[in-house]
């Protein structure tokens, strides 16, 4: 098993998925990082299922002031700008053939062992892992606002053709 922590959570993927810390990655601290604003997600996974790019927000006692974050629209800008320089910093790789992001490059941009069909039909799952105290489906005004975020997430990116959710533990 391949364990990844972010923060106080803990993420465990099977072995025959390939994962990496994007946003503490080598090629992003060293090259991505340093065009002004670029943005990433925090964890690359990739599996027969198709290519994951998860971001994880630990809100835990900060409920409040992340709902004015999330009603506001400013948590969806931020998550959309890391999908899409994410997405743009896996095409960097693939072009300067960073070996540590190969099996992620090559699931967009190549030939894949994940996968046997053509590029425009691979599967890509974006997802906002939202940890907080009080699960979304106990509280009526968070679920209302997460499924209004979940619309606007799938709106947003609807350009890169991609399946879009929103998790908790």
């Amino acid at each position: 098993m391949k364990t990844l922590t972010e923060g106080q959570l803990t993420f465990t993927f099977s072995d025959t998925w390939e994962v990496n810390k994007y946003d503490e990655s080598h090629f992003f601290r060293n090259h991505i990082d340093k065009c002004q604003g670029s943005k990433a997600v925090d964890i690359l996974a990739l599996s027969a299922l198709g290519l994951f790019l998860i971001e994880i927000k630990d809100i835990r006692g900060h409920e409040i002031e992340y709902k004015q974050h999330i009603s506001k629209g400013e948590l969806l800008i931020d998550f959309t700008q890391k999908v899409r320089d994410t997405i743009q910093g896996l095409y960097a790789a693939y072009r300067c053939q960073v070996e540590e992001l190969a099996p992620f490059y090559n699931y967009l941009y190549a030939n894949s062992k994940y996968s046997t069909l053509a590029r425009s039909e691979r599967k890509i799952t974006v997802i906002l892992f939202l940890e907080e105290n009080r699960p979304f489906k106990t509280l009526k005004s968070f679920k209302e606002i997460r499924s209004r975020f979940k619309i606007k997430m799938r709106n947003q990116l609807k350009y890169l053709n991609v399946r879009c959710d929103i998790y908790n533990k």
